[in-house]
């Protein structure tokens, strides 16, 4: 029998075809991995010099660059395309509107054609300072777009829907006062225009769930049918011993069209989060039926079902299976006694987010990049089992360290990094390792597979580019002008790549 989540969930579930496509969430499809549709993709490219004295890019220096757009100084929200649009994370160091001043959050639209901004959202900050909203980090989640509306986490713990046209079609949906809530204390916004964002709704984390973010609200939502689904990024305080909310809910689900509470995960991974719950839910096809794939800040993998029971008056999602991304000996040591978290050998939550590919799910462990290297694994789970199923993976890799890196899966291969800088191939049936690829520098991107490439970014500014398959073959090196931290995008036969202070639009030429 055909549920009204059948056809939503082909369609996330879906290759993307053989033609052009967009890249219109994380990862491009709910199922999180990493893979773009596109064949013989651009291996050949320079990104330029800039200016002597100027951050703008000397145009006649660069080699199939399409367009470079300056960004703020630190940007970390992967780039989204739909529509003829780009939709990207920075912050307000140099304003594209001088309206908006001081410390601020910013989601960008980009024109794809031509990288001109269309509109924004410049976010106040919470006033919270590292604690919940770190200073100067800018808006690290990436939008979900679907039709002619994106949604997002934004640094202040909010939900936000907002219109793809921005204001200068109208200010669409219930919310209003856009001018009032982009104002800041040192800042007030008076009047709008047509380069500014128009929000549909917003829901307040905070307020609604009790949430207390740690250092920034950071997660990229999956939209499913008339349903929004968003980690709430709960977590630690400054002094990294107390949650101050063990009882708020690391996952929540909303209605899409009026951002009001649906449900929430009932499962206690706030009362047992090590850090914070900073991974981003996905979508796997399980016999047919729709499971809600999550990795909390506990370390734990979760699958969920699309239904909710009541318990004191809340809709709670109902857990299917749960699996301990983390090994026994990670947890406790050989004397009995628990291991501390952030120790090189102790336990670790997971920040990367877990991918459905071919009937099973994929995930890795790993902790805040500041923490520094340390152990993890990489677990493969049968979703179809119910219960506690950290006895029974398909299989575990234990030669990865800690990483923040989806990875990719293709013809049977998965391609995933580490934060040491470390590329590894396995083989997604049995856990066995092909090669392995250092690019000397940390890695906290994710990688991205086009076609028979694999394209992934470090720390020290150079994205390496090898050939796919079970024999490790390097086939460039490209030097940036800064650490390359968000994952690679490609997008109707375009690969996007961001410094902290640009994004690079390359294309062969007539693409």
């Amino acid at each position: 029998m055909i549920s009204r989540f059948t056809l939503p969930l082909l369609l996330a579930m879906a290759p993307l075809g053989t033609a052009r496509a967009d890249w219109p969430m994380w990862a491009g499809t709910a199922s999180r991995n990493m893979v773009a549709n596109g064949k013989d993709p651009i291996i050949e490219f320079n990104p330029g010099k800039k200016l002597k004295g100027k951050d703008a890019v000397d145009m006649a220096t660069t080699k199939n660059l399409k367009w470079v757009v300056e960004l703020g100084s630190q940007s970390y929200g992967s780039v989204t395309v739909a529509g003829g649009k780009v939709l990207l994370g920075t912050n307000n160091e140099k304003p594209f509107d001088s309206k908006y001043t001081g410390d601020r959050s910013i989601l960008l639209c980009l024109d794809e054609k031509t990288g001109k901004m269309v509109w924004q959202l410049p976010f106040a900050k919470l006033g919270t300072g590292k604690v919940s909203d770190w200073e100067y980090l800018g808006l690290c989640s990436t939008t979900t777009i679907e039709g002619d509306r994106a949604y997002l986490t934004t640094n202040r713990c909010h939900v936000v829907c907002v219109d793809m046209n921005g204001l200068k079609n109208g200010n669409d949906g219930p919310f209003k006062d856009e001018a009032k809530y982009l104002s800041s204390p040192d800042n007030k916004i008076e009047a709008l225009g047509d380069t500014d964002g128009d929000i549909i709704w917003a829901f307040d984390m905070r307020d609604e769930c009790g949430v207390f973010p740690h250092n920034q609200t950071s997660s990229n939502v999956l939209v499913l049918e008339d349903r929004v689904y968003a980690t709430t990024s709960n977590g630690m305080d400054w002094t990294h011993s107390n949650i101050p909310a063990p009882t708020a809910p690391s996952l929540i689900c909303l209605d899409k069209k009026t951002g009001a509470l649906m449900g929430e995960e009932g499962s206690g991974i706030s009362k047992r989060c090590l850090h914070c719950s900073w991974a981003s839910p996905g979508l796997a096809n399980v016999q047919g039926k729709p499971q809600i794939i999550f990795a909390g800040g506990d370390g734990f993998v979760y699958g969920f079902d699309t239904t909710f029971k009541k318990e004191d008056d809340f809709n709670i999602m109902n857990e299917i299976w749960r699996f301990d991304g983390n090994p026994p000996e990670y947890r406790t040591g050989p004397d009995g006694k628990k291991k501390k978290y952030a120790d090189f050998d102790g336990p670790s939550e997971i920040i990367a987010t877990p991918i459905f590919y071919e009937g099973l799910v994929y995930s890795n462990s790993g902790q805040d990049p500041e923490h520094g290297e340390g152990l993890a694994m990489m677990s493969c789970i049968d979703p179809k089992g119910k219960g506690d199923l950290s006895a029974n993976p398909v299989w575990t890799f234990k030669g990865i360290g800690r990483s923040v890196s989806t990875p990719s899966i293709k013809d049977g291969l998965i391609y995933v990094g580490e934060y040491s800088g470390l590329i590894h191939c396995l083989d997604a049936k049995t856990g066995k390792q092909y090669w392995q690829y250092d690019t000397k520098g940390h890695v906290w991107g994710s990688t991205l597979v086009v076609d028979d490439k694999l394209y992934i970014g470090n720390e020290e500014g150079e994205l390496h580019i090898l050939q796919t398959g079970k024999e490790l073959k390097e086939v460039a090196t490209i030097d940036f002008p800064g650490p390359l931290y968000a994952s690679p995008v490609y997008a109707n036969d375009t690969l996007y790549l961001m410094t902290m202070s640009h994004l690079y639009a390359f294309a062969k030429p007539g693409a």
